[in-house]
């Protein structure tokens, strides 16, 4: 029996350092994505971290290329994960960790599991939410070969509403904490939303994540209800232009789908009460869905 391997194609070459002039690949078996029929005996040509060349059958390499043997396994492109938060691990104790830990801890944790994601075969993520700038850091100290990890894609600091899912003091206790704003991601205007997207911007971030409903993790009454009014969103999608974000919208609840559609998200993420007509607005708008089945259960 041929064994099985995710050949991390897209970020594998970012901490290897490839010093031939091109690495030559022997695939026992290669899933290309395109066919639903396995190739065997392929070869594939890699040049720096790019792959220029699929080949039928086993070819020779040249003297000074990087040869990798993996005849007797199965190859295929990685995976994507399109909605990880690195350095999040669900726990009992998740809200006493806000007080307990420090973004060092995250950091450590999120090293962790970004190798755990990579060893898994994800070779590319969209690390949707933290603080302390953690994904950030993490993403370049990836890219640069300090530590193993997949490629990320960074949102940074969540943009949200006072009291919504991405405010980070809440249920905490009022006395030990201040009353945080756009360059926390807080938001609660239309100007608060364009000075929040400049301050993603200036941490580093990759693209936009906004709350525009409650959370399944949120110690609210209400996990559904909307917690940006459309204007704010415009506001952000509009700004987010302006630095070549996406905009990513969390939303469970209905009406915050359907305002973030309206406003021009370009993804829901999660949807889990999503309606009719919010399946209506994004196909006409074109808007991706990233359904996170996890969260759904804990919903259900």
């Amino acid at each position: 029996m041929k064994k099985f391997l995710l050949v991390v194609f897209f970020s594998f070459f970012n901490f290897l350092q490839v010093l031939s002039s091109a690495t030559v690949i022997h695939a026992g078996l290669l899933i290309n994505g395109e066919s639903s029929v396995p190739s065997p005996e392929m070869s594939i040509v890699i040049e720096g971290s790019k792959i220029q060349a699929i080949e039928t059958g086993y070819i020779t390499p040249d003297s000074e290329d990087e040869f990798i043997d993996l005849s007797g396994y199965t190859v295929l492109p990685g995976l994507m994960d399109m909605h990880v938060h690195l350095s999040s691990e669900y726990s009992k104790n998740s809200y006493q960790e806000r007080i307990s830990l420090n973004a060092g801890d995250y950091a450590i944790r999120a090293v962790s599991n970004a190798e755990k994601t990579l060893m898994a075969g994800f070779t590319s993520v969209r690390n949707l939410g933290d603080s302390g700038g953690v994904s950030i850091s993490l993403r370049n100290a990836i890219k640069k070969g300090i530590v193993i990890g997949p490629r990320i894609f960074s949102s940074g600091t969540t943009i949200a509403s006072s009291g919504g899912h991405g405010d980070s003091t809440n249920s905490l206790n009022q006395s030990l904490t201040s009353d945080p704003g756009p360059a926390e991601g807080i938001v609660n205007s239309e100007n608060d939303a364009s000075k929040a997207v400049r301050f993603r911007y200036k941490e580093g971030a990759d693209l936009i994540k906004i709350t525009a409903t409650g959370g399944v993790l949120s110690n609210a009454k209400n996990s559904q209800n909307p917690q940006l009014t459309e204007k704010e969103i415009v506001q952000i999608v509009n700004m987010a232009k302006d630095y070549g974000f996406k905009v990513a919208a969390h939303a469970h609840g209905s009406e915050g789908i359907k305002r973030a559609v309206r406003a021009g998200v370009h993804s829901i993420e999660h949807g889990t009460l999503m309606d009719d007509e919010g399946m209506r607005l994004m196909r006409e708008k074109g808007t991706y869905y990233v359904p996170t089945i996890i969260a759904g259960l804990w919903v259900a």
